[in-house]
């Protein structure tokens, strides 16, 4: 179920009380609604060292939010708080002959006030193969999780983040080689929880 779907079925369920209780005095409330979406980094992985660094990839956090906003027809001045909530990967191409097994994390940069870069997902001994077109819950680290938490609370009054994701593997087996690199195309994706509020017609039980 889409979060513009579940937003709708808790407004509607909430008007469906609303109405059982016509009888009841009436009065203006501020509820909180909460919705989910995520935002996906595509990486692709082609190397000779078992320590690599892959090529970075720029978000314009500022863009992604107001999309999502945007798409379940909320504002800016609509959300009360959002929180980093969960973390995936997966492997989206992989067509060598043998499976290799990684180690590593993917690292958060704010570009927009120079702070970081911090782990963010860590994944360790994951096969390659084990992650094709799968997805893969990740371990979130606190550093990288504080930075995309304090990135939310400046765009909630009004700053323009700009993130950067970056692969930091640390190992790799079997070694890869000149004459046989480690390729394979992998995404990496944040779960985000918003808080909004909105204004409804309450019954008053008092």
């Amino acid at each position: 179920m889409t979060a513009l779907v579940k937003k709708a079925s808790l407004l509607l369920l909430l008007l469906g009380l609303i109405m059982g209780l016509s009888n009841c005095i009436m009065e203006d409330r501020t509820v909180e609604l909460v919705f989910s979406d995520s935002t996906c980094v595509d990486f692709y992985e082609s190397h000779t060292n078992a320590t690599f660094y892959g090529d970075p990839v720029t978000v314009w956090y500022t863009d992604e939010l107001n999309q999502i906003l945007q798409d379940n027809d909320v504002s800016r001045d609509d959300i009360v708080a959002i929180k980093l909530v969960s973390a995936s990967y997966g492997v989206t191409n992989f067509t060598q002959q043998h499976d290799w097994t990684i180690s590593g994390s993917v690292t958060v940069e704010r570009i927009d006030e120079s702070e970081g870069p911090f782990p963010l997902i860590t994944y360790t001994s994951q096969s390659v193969t084990g992650a094709l077109n799968k997805t893969i819950p990740a371990q979130l680290d606190s550093a990288g999780v504080g930075l995309i938490d304090s990135a939310f609370v400046d765009f909630i009054h009004g700053g323009n983040p700009i993130l950067e994701f970056q692969v930091v593997n640390s190992a790799v087996s079997p070694l890869p080689s000149q004459s046989y690199p480690i390729v394979f195309d992998w995404k990496a994706c944040i779960w985000v929880d918003f808080v909004t509020k909105t204004d409804l017609e309450m019954p008053d039980p008092f």
